[in-house]
């Protein structure tokens, strides 16, 4: 009798390697390597090779594994041999699900470094590999976290992210170990710094910019001749290019409307969604890598998000005050809203607590107030006065508080003396010791901050500068405002106007008006005056923002309500505009201004009554009685004669009805009218 030949057992090889697995030397050749000599030592006849390279074991879908699931269907091999559980997937239920799978047709599940059995133990084995998979790989994610948050917090290291345009990023040199580190692109930095001129000097748009560097041929970073409105706006409102860096900004999430719908994705959540900034986590890049000045860059945000509200777009009516008022009860921006020929501000959520008000209505109360501010600029300056003065006693409450901080700090060392000579002469502990030293340090600490936040508080320039200035300033623009037309009128509006708060029968209006130190006999030769007041001038913004605010409650007067000094530059206020606004008032060189941030409380014309509490219903049912047989067209024309309304035929018939005068009624009328 013969004996039955052998049957050799048909096996595939899988194998799998990740992108982070890659990036540390491991491959998947050599994976294949050690299941091919495998299968061979065991006579196992090799049908097929799979390998999904760069593909994380959490993903599910992967083409390469597809492709094994779908031959072992058609029975092309009797076993898979894989070279460990964590090859096959790093999540136990996607575990469960491919090997049960594979089970189901036939196809028996084979990992090299464990023993091939089909026993309870061996399921067991493999589950517990499997969920340690799991464990190490969300172990693996903890200490990478932890690892680059260290980096960043402790370090203040930038980590090798893709470096935005103008900088490139120098990859660690393992071989000296030195660090990976930050550089800037000089010709990069060049179109960087040149864009943010553009947008801070010239107030262009993004989408001027984007046809601007179009139009001179400049190139992006991968050589392309065409910009992106997208891509300029990253640069634009990058806090990287002012000297800040921030990691963990946004956080990877899946894609609720997915542009692609490609059947397998490396990594299932592909978008980005940006975290609270709270979780945000600054890098403070050194002074040669800050492309932008701080300054500049806060101005060229500014006049971003003005772009926004001023922008023309295809509006088919320009309205006074667009982008400048907001709802007195949400703080939502009025908008614009046309009604039969009519124009309208009402509020953009309609929240209804505030009504609409017709354009004309709103115009006209927010520029006679402007004018008379700017004609009568004593009333800014009597305000003004009042908190100069106001401000100048808080000046002299702060150095009597230094006073007595510096007081303070002298006692502090003087304590800590004694607590140091207790120590020497044996009264208390080294632990001991170690406590007090830390609370003296904690109070110090307070004390300096305090003292360092004093300090930073510049003087205030002589007052009759700034008087001098703003009635100069406020002359200069009343020789302009009348020959205004409506786009003067209105960018010079968006200029010196902050917001417009619309409170339902009143209106506060909120402005800058830009001043400059004008020359007398105390100044010199630069027309700056003292040299304490040129100290104070030339620091500009970089010094402490100076404000005088009214801290009492606002009237219901028509009056200025609040008055406020600030240093600020104004450079960013555009050229042309000089003549058009007088917004750039200053000397030829580049200077630093003062400016008066004033607030109005305007009243609003009492709106007249609704038509149905105009006409009462004993004066309609009058109307009716004299003339029975009268139309509609009749009694609307009666109305507008004896008591000066328009009404329309509609209008007419609603009030009617409103009133409980119905066409049934009315007959009634007729009919008795007829009996006499």
């Amino acid at each position: 009798m013969k004996d039955s030949p052998v049957q050799t057992i048909r096996v595939a090889l899988y194998a799998r390697v990740s992108t982070e697995e890659q990036r540390d030397g491991q491959t998947i050749d050599s994976q294949v390597a050690e299941l091919e000599y495998s299968a061979k030592e065991k006579g196992w006849q090799i049908t097929g090779v799979y390998k999904d390279e760069g593909w994380s074991g959490t993903i599910l879908a992967r083409p390469e594994l597809d492709q094994l699931r779908d031959q072992a269907a058609k029975g092309l091999f009797d076993a898979v041999l894989i070279n460990d559980v964590d090859r096959l997937a790093r999540d136990v239920s996607h575990l469960g699900i491919i090997k049960r799978d594979l089970e189901r047709r036939g196809v028996q599940v084979i990992f090299r470094k464990l023993p091939a059995e089909k026993s309870p133990t061996y399921n067991l084995m493999v589950n517990i590999l499997g969920s340690f998979a799991e464990f190490e790989r969300e172990l693996i994610a903890d200490r990478t976290r932890r690892g680059r948050r260290h980096k960043v917090e402790v370090r203040q290291q930038f980590i090798g992210a893709l470096a935005a345009y103008g900088f490139r990023y120098i990859p660690k040199d393992r071989s000296t170990g030195t660090e990976g580190k930050l550089d800037t692109v000089p010709e990069e930095a060049t179109v960087v710094r040149q864009m943010y001129e553009w947008v801070d000097k010239e107030g262009l748009s993004a989408r001027r910019v984007v046809q601007r560097l179009n139009a001179m041929n400049i190139s992006t970073r991968k050589g392309k001749r065409r910009w992106a409105k997208s891509s300029v706006l990253r640069i634009l409102r990058n806090e990287i290019y002012a000297g800040v860096w921030y990691y963990n900004k946004n956080e990877k999430c899946e894609a609720s409307k997915p542009v692609k719908t490609a059947q397998y994705n490396r990594s299932p959540k592909s978008s980005n969604r940006l975290r609270p900034r709270s979780d945000w986590l600054p890098v403070v890049l050194p002074q040669h890598l800050r492309i932008i000045e701080r300054d500049q860059w806060e101005r060229a945000q500014r006049q971003l998000t003005a772009n926004i509200a001023f922008s023309p777009r295809n509006a088919k009516h320009q309205y006074l005050l667009k982008g400048l008022i907001k709802c007195g009860e949400c703080g939502a921006r009025y908008v614009g809203d046309p009604n039969h020929g009519k124009f309208y501000y009402r509020c953009l959520t309609r929240c209804g607590k505030l009504p609409a008000i017709r354009e004309e209505c709103l115009n006209e109360v927010v520029w006679h107030a402007i004018q008379e501010a700017v004609l009568n600029p004593s009333l800014i300056a009597e305000q003004l006065k009042k908190f100069y003065k106001r401000e100048k006693t808080n000046a002299q409450g702060m150095r009597t508080e230094i006073d007595k901080i510096e007081e303070a700090l002298r006692q502090v060392q003087k304590e800590e003396s004694r607590i140091i000579e207790a120590y020497r002469t044996g009264v208390l502990s080294p632990a001991q010791l170690s406590r007090e030293l830390e609370q003296f340090k904690v109070r110090r600490g307070s004390l300096e901050a305090r003292k360092a936040k004093i300090a930073t508080n510049p003087d205030l320039p002589d007052f009759s500068l700034i008087e001098r200035s703003l009635i100069e300033y406020c002359e200069i623009a009343a020789r302009r405002l009348k020959s205004y037309v409506h786009e003067e009128r209105q960018r010079f509006l968006q200029l010196l106007l902050t917001g417009i708060l619309f409170e339902g029968d009143r209106v506060r209006i909120k402005g800058i008006i830009p001043l400059e130190p004008l020359k007398d006999q105390s100044q010199g030769p630069d027309g700056y005056g003292s040299n304490k007041t040129k100290a104070v001038l030339s620091n500009g913004i970089e010094t402490a923002t100076r404000r005088l605010r009214d801290r009492n409650s606002l009237s219901k007067e028509d009056s200025i309500a609040t008055t406020m000094l600030r240093l600020r530059d104004r450079n960013s206020v555009r050229e042309k505009d000089r003549a058009a606004t007088a917004m750039a008032y200053r000397h030829s060189h580049n200077s630093v201004v003062d400016e008066v941030n004033f607030e109005l409380l305007k009243p609003l014309p009492e709106r007249p009554s609704p038509l149905h509490q105009q006409l009462t219903p004993e004066l309609l049912r009058s109307l009716i009685e004299q003339r029975p047989s009268a139309t509609l067209k009749q009694l609307c024309e009666q109305v507008k004669s004896e008591y000066g309304v328009v009404l329309s035929v509609t209008s007419m018939s609603r009030l009617l009805i409103r009133q409980g005068l119905t066409k049934r009624s009315r007959r009634q009328f007729k009919a008795t009218a007829g009996n006499f």
